[in-house]
């Protein structure tokens, strides 16, 4: 009977090491910038032209224009990221499982921001620039919000309700025949896919309500079952474990329907603005290759 109640909480996931990774490697990168052109960067817009660097590392200048090329490359191969999941039931796991893509994802999208930062040298100096600066951080922001919000997404455990309940069928019967009944008399509230992100937002405390309801009326019903005080009176700590166990499930239910609600709507939200993004970049690039900023190509 301990072996029952053994509970999902208790099987640690693997260590996950992509993100430590990512910040690790971007926080070398950004290092090692910052010590190539402290001298440079660190002066006013008027004394730079003066810097032995300023033909180099301003914008236009050989090696910040090209920060900005491979910024950019960066920042639109973090887009293949959407293709994959766009296709994930068509492309097996050879193609990398969407964790993977999902760190490559970040990391791009970081590492290619980052250069696009230092191609700037720290300057917004047209219309056309501070647009493309903006959308590009707002990106970012919300993609790093994001991330925080998939690290936190509740996952289905171990043992979810309904196998946990058919385990205990044969053992607690009355037990589990209170719980699903506690269940289907607590329904979740469901939104539509294309629900947006403020609705999704201000639905977050009936899904609160909701799943404190579940914990409630669960232990409830296992303080009623007949058959679960008689467990009570020999093992109070097995009998309380059953319930805790229980109302702790349904309540992830909740948690689980809520957290892919928010991911979905957050999707919507960051897909949008990462389109706003690539028309300001595109444009950026434009206006720069019209009025003949070529990089190496000119020279």
């Amino acid at each position: 009977m301990n072996q029952a109640t053994t509970s999902p909480a208790q099987v640690q996931a693997p260590r996950r090491v992509g993100r430590w990774v990512t910040v690790s490697v971007i926080l070398v990168v950004a290092a090692v910038l910052t010590w190539r052109g402290y001298g440079f960067y660190r002066l006013g817009l008027a004394a730079r032209p003066g810097h032995p660097d300023y033909r180099t590392l301003n914008p236009a200048g050989a090696l910040g224009h090209g920060y900005g090329i491979f910024g950019t490359g960066l920042i639109f191969t973090n887009l293949l990221y959407l293709v994959r999941r766009r296709f994930a039931k068509h492309l097996s796991d050879r193609f990398g499982s969407m964790s993977s893509w999902l760190n490559a994802h970040a990391f791009t999208g970081l590492s290619g921001s980052l250069l696009v930062l230092f191609h700037s040298a720290f300057q917004l100096r047209t219309p056309i620039a501070t647009l493309t600066s903006a959308s590009l951080g707002i990106v970012v922001a919300t993609g790093i919000v994001g991330f925080y919000l998939h690290a936190l997404l509740p996952k289905a455990g171990l043992k979810p309700l309904r196998d946990r309940l058919g385990e205990l069928r044969a053992l607690l019967p009355g037990l589990v025949s209170g719980v699903e009944k506690c269940v289907r008399e607590a329904p979740v509230t469901a939104l539509p896919h294309d629900a947006s992100f403020v609705r999704t937002v201000f639905t977050i405390p009936r899904w609160v309500i909701e799943a404190r309801s579940r914990r409630r009326v669960v232990k409830r019903a296992a303080r009623s079952d007949k058959l679960l005080r008689v467990v009570r009176r020999t093992d109070a700590r097995l009998a309380k474990a059953f319930a805790d166990e229980l109302a702790q499930l349904a309540a992830k239910e909740v948690d689980t329907h809520a957290g892919a609600a928010m991911m979905r709507s957050w999707r919507s939200l960051h897909r949008f603005l990462a389109i706003l993004m690539i028309v300001s970049v595109s444009l950026h690039v434009g206006v720069a290759w019209y009025y003949g900023f070529r990089w190496i190509f000119d020279r």
